[in-house]
């Protein structure tokens, strides 16, 4: 679905508003493998529309049985998409049942047009299908309420080997986009591989065991759920719920998962984990909820589209209680430069509200690494290590 997250929106931020003479009017035309039911829609996602698998602004106009048509006028950039049919469980495959990379173009022209051709559609899996294909043990509640913000979303709740057997009670690591943490079947083409990762540090004694509590993004919910201040995006603005969000995490979510799980529920041994906008939202929650969590994974963290807000907000929170804090960009990101300006300056917000460098706070530039899912899961290991040691 989406190997480069949010095109960490900072590059479209600055280029949004440029002149007609740096866009480019982009034609797709995409046959599809069968004729779809009628109100079924083909909408096209990417980097360019913060991967909205659904986005009715991106649905495509159908020009016959099996042929869609779209036309938009984006900034010349380096653009990466798929089709979908209006959700990620239904996103185009290869058509022998693997994940497909995404497609890319290079908008450098006035006009570009181009056809395609999608091969076949992934089928949705079931919960029992799913967890029945993931390493180790996970258990899926597929419509847990969300009150404040009147909606739901499917958890996931990996266990640790032996959870079964024993009655030893675990400290909890809390992830954001949750459909990218276990499946290919339901990640944005490739998964952070946290359930294979996990067994392996535990059985080499890497870290301890751990549970660790994933939850889905929102799909079009997502930039508004991971906001935790209001920013301009893609000509619309961006509704900030991140402060919403932030109090089911801690608030709704935890208590639940402390009540039916044999946890550690103390802050010294509950974390919380995310990449993008999910590393931004991360930071912001364990900020806000000190006295819940003491460690948070901020990885490649999209805090341009609120950077000032988040110096401020840093700075008149202060340190409550010792952290552990990681945070880390690629340096094949998109909009690199200005990523490390932001990351550093959020470091140095860090450090100055009390946090040690080194000790409590950290940030790692990757060398080599991208804002995909594949770089993200290469490094996951290093991560837990520091968190959990």
């Amino acid at each position: 679905m989406r190997k480069i997250r949010d095109l960490i929106i900072i590059a479209i931020t600055l280029t949004s508003g440029c002149l007609s003479g740096d866009l480019t009017r982009w034609t797709l035309t995409v046959n599809v493998p069968d004729t779809l039911p009628e109100g079924t829609g083909v909408y096209l996602a990417g980097n360019f529309n913060g991967w909205n698998s659904g986005d009715s602004g991106y649905r495509m106009t159908r020009e016959g049985p099996r042929k869609y048509s779209f036309e938009t006028e984006l900034p010349r950039q380096d653009v990466e998409f798929k089709f979908t049919l209006g959700n990620w469980d239904r996103v185009e495959t290869r058509g022998n049942g693997m994940s497909r990379p995404n497609r890319k173009e290079k908008l450098r022209k006035s006009v570009l047009k181009r056809r395609y051709a999608v091969r076949a559609w992934a089928e949705p899996a079931d919960a029992l299908d799913l967890a029945s294909r993931i390493a180790g043990r996970v258990e899926i509640i597929e419509a847990f309420p969300i009150p404040r913000l009147d909606r739901t979303r499917r958890i996931w709740v990996w266990l640790p080997p032996g959870y079964e057997s024993d009655s030893v009670s675990y400290p909890v690591l809390y992830l954001q986009d949750g459909q990218n943490c276990f499946s290919t079947e339901t990640a944005f083409g490739d998964e952070w591989r946290v359930d294979e990762t996990l067994l392996r540090m535990m059985e080499r004694n890497r870290i301890g065991k751990i549970i660790a509590v994933a939850v889905d993004n929102g799909e079009d919910r997502r930039m508004n759920e991971y906001a935790p201040f209001p920013f301009h995006y893609a000509g619309r603005e961006i509704e900030a719920e991140g402060a919403l969000y932030g109090s089911f995490i801690a608030e709704t979510l935890k208590p639940y998962i402390d009540e039916h799980y044999r946890t550690r529920p103390d802050r010294l041994n509950t974390g919380i984990m995310g990449s993008s906008m999910g590393g931004l939202i991360s930071l912001y929650i364990g900020l806000e909820y000190q006295q819940i969590f003491s460690k948070v994974g901020a990885l490649s963290s999209s805090f341009g589209l609120n950077n000032e807000e988040l110096i401020a907000f840093i700075k008149e929170k202060g340190k409550e209680h010792p952290m552990r804090i990681w945070m880390d960009i690629g340096s094949e990101e998109s909009a690199a430069e200005e990523m490390e300006a932001h990351q550093l300056a959020v470091y140095r917000a860090l450090t100055e509200a009390g946090w040690k460098a080194g000790r409590e706070v950290v940030f790692r530039k990757i060398p080599g690494a991208k804002h995909d899912e594949n770089s993200w899961s290469k490094r996951f290991h290093n991560v837990i290590k520091y968190l959990y040691r």
